[in-house]
């Protein structure tokens, strides 16, 4: 997956564009060595793979958009944990960097990690920054890692708040694994953009699962945010019309705040999770209960 990410091979951007069934059986293969199995799915990935292809994404492709989905969180009555948005854009070259405050984020909406976080104006390179966003703004996100649902999603830029502190430390960021409507598993991310990045899976009691290296090895106290149960009615409401959706939230200055929702992490194509939680994590999921195009 690296190597295609790195490098938007012309051959298997078209592939994607004729068949993004056999794309998908393709970019599997290079990941794990194994076929894909989208007649008898069992494991996360294969079952991932399989909502990707297989489900009606009208939905999916609307709450994935950025910039529309705040308009689901309005709709079910979370405003009050929407990020503020200073600013909406169809170019980079509209981007007024003046008229923004010393620290902010710039989001393309139609991309995974196409991400300008400025925690100090005065030490953004705005040219550097307007070329990045530019080559984000004519790349297709969908012919990346074979996510279909991207390649429909208008793109424009946001400029949002900035969570976090003057040296560009973001917050942790608790992403809830939802199924079929319930949250089940709690990925936290630390330390996200270091070297030292962490990703911990907990249950909803807040117990490391050893479903990855990362958990297994993690010593460290993990602390229950104080509106834990709060992050999980809202994962909970959020995800209600899912099969299944990440829920990605953030808890700064004991507020909670909205991330985004993900229908395919890591493109489907988890790589650290042993064989065994492969397993226990698909049976979270029932595809005969999905909505089929």
């Amino acid at each position: 997956m690296s190597i295609i990410k790195k490098v938007l091979r012309p051959s298997f951007s078209l592939l994607v564009k004729t068949s993004p069934v056999f794309a998908s059986k393709v970019i599997y293969y290079k990941t794990f060595r194994e076929k894909l199995d989208l007649k008898n799915p069992t494991t996360f990935n294969e079952k991932l793979m399989w909502l990707k292809l297989m489900e009606e994404d009208t939905l999916k492709t609307r709450y994935t958009d950025k910039y529309l989905v705040r308009d689901y969180i309005k709709k079910n009555g979370y405003e009050k944990i929407l990020i503020d948005l200073y600013k909406v854009y169809d170019s980079a070259e509209e981007i007024d960097f003046e008229e923004l405050p010393n620290s902010f984020i710039l989001k393309c909406t139609h991309g995974s990690g196409f991400n300008i976080i400025c925690s100090n104006k005065e030490k953004l390179d705005i040219k550097n920054t307007v070329l990045q966003i530019k080559k984000w703004m004519k790349t297709d996100y969908s012919l990346i890692s074979c996510e279909p649902h991207y390649s429909k999603i208008k793109p424009r830029i946001i400029a949002e708040k900035f969570l976090g502190n003057s040296d560009g430390k973001v917050p942790i960021d608790y992403k809830i694994h939802c199924f079929h409507g319930e949250p089940k598993i709690i990925e936290l991310i630390f330390d996200r953009g270091t070297t030292q990045k962490k990703c911990i899976l907990l249950d909803l009691n807040w117990d490391i699962l050893p479903y990855n290296e990362q958990s297994i090895n993690f010593k460290e106290e993990i602390k229950k945010p104080e509106k834990s149960n709060e992050m999980l009615n809202i994962a909970r409401k959020l995800s209600s019309i899912f099969t299944y959706v990440r829920v990605d939230l953030y808890y700064y200055n004991r507020e909670i705040f909205f991330g985004e929702l993900t229908f395919t992490p890591d493109a489907c194509l988890f790589t650290d999770l042993s064989d065994e939680a492969g397993y226990k994590i698909g049976n979270l999921l029932d595809l005969t209960k999905s909505c089929v195009k």
